[in-house]
């Protein structure tokens, strides 16, 4: 039966049955009446299109992951963050689930994967049947839930299938203290691109031809030279100042549409750089 994923989170209609779950303290008995509960697909819409989320699951002190926090601690600190537009209790009471809008439903693994170095950053596992976009929920009940509205959609991505060598991190050079440094040094700057809709076309000497997203055919719309490492767009149609070369820092920030430097340096560190 079609209900609006609005309507799924905010409803009391299983109340009572929830409740039922959460008193029960044996783990078999409680799984087993869990499993009555009514169920729903948050990532997929009832036309098996993407419903612009990602659903993930985050278990309590109580329940052997997450050992720093309890329920209601993992609630108050996943509600802090901003790419969240939903968080509540789950069926068992005994962790915590969250909605999350993403920039790109399509590359739904891509931003599991990043979030998944996010919450680990700020010492929180995230259930790994989260990657998948067909995961059942049950339904649950908090009578105070965090909603956000106005969620910013998470934009990060962590690809992990192997770039050409040409485009591989340049791991030659020894990282060094600077956050910066290190990631205009080794980061991945093609694949950043790439993972922004931007296609490669081929590679001429150091240079590697792009094409920009949205523009089809056998166009170029910039370069991305591998000895200076630097890019440049003679396109107006994208994020990037047209002619300006931009290192992969700068790149990224771009990108992310961070508002500060201070933020970008802290998402850099989040990808181990």
């Amino acid at each position: 039966m079609p209900i609006s994923l609005y309507d799924w989170i905010t409803t009391d209609k299983f109340k009572q049955q929830v409740e039922a779950v959460r008193a029960i303290q044996d783990k078999t008995k409680r799984d087993d009446l869990k499993s009555q509960l009514p169920c729903a697909m948050p990532c997929l819409l009832f036309n098996k299109s993407h419903s612009g989320f990602i659903a993930v699951d985050v278990d309590g002190i109580n329940h052997n992951e997450n050992l720093n926090y309890t329920p209601a601690q993992l609630k108050q600190k996943i509600s802090s963050i901003a790419n969240v537009a939903y968080c509540g209790y789950s069926a068992s009471g005994l962790g915590v689930w969250a909605l999350i809008p993403l920039f790109d439903p399509i590359r739904h693994l891509e931003h599991f994967r990043a979030l998944q170095e996010v919450f680990k950053h700020i010492d929180i596992t995230i259930d790994e049947s989260c990657s998948n976009i067909n995961r059942l929920r049950f339904a649950s009940y908090d009578n105070e839930p965090y909603i956000n509205e106005n969620a910013k959609p998470f934009s990060l991505i962590l690809v992990e299938k192997k770039q050409p060598k040409a485009i591989l991190k340049n791991n030659r050079f020894k990282n060094t203290d600077n956050v910066f440094e290190n990631f205009n040094l080794n980061g991945d700057a093609i694949g950043l691109l790439q993972n922004h809709g931007w296609k490669v076309k081929y590679q001429k000497g150091d240079r590697i031809y792009l094409q920009r997203p949205g523009k089809d055919g056998k166009g170029i719309s910039g370069n991305f030279n591998t000895t200076l490492r630097l890019f440049t767009t003679w396109s107006s149609s994208t994020v990037f100042e047209s002619r300006k070369a931009y290192n992969a820092s700068q790149l990224f920030h771009t990108i992310i549409n961070s508002t500060n430097w201070t933020n970008t340096a802290n998402e850099l560190k989040i990808l181990n750089y």
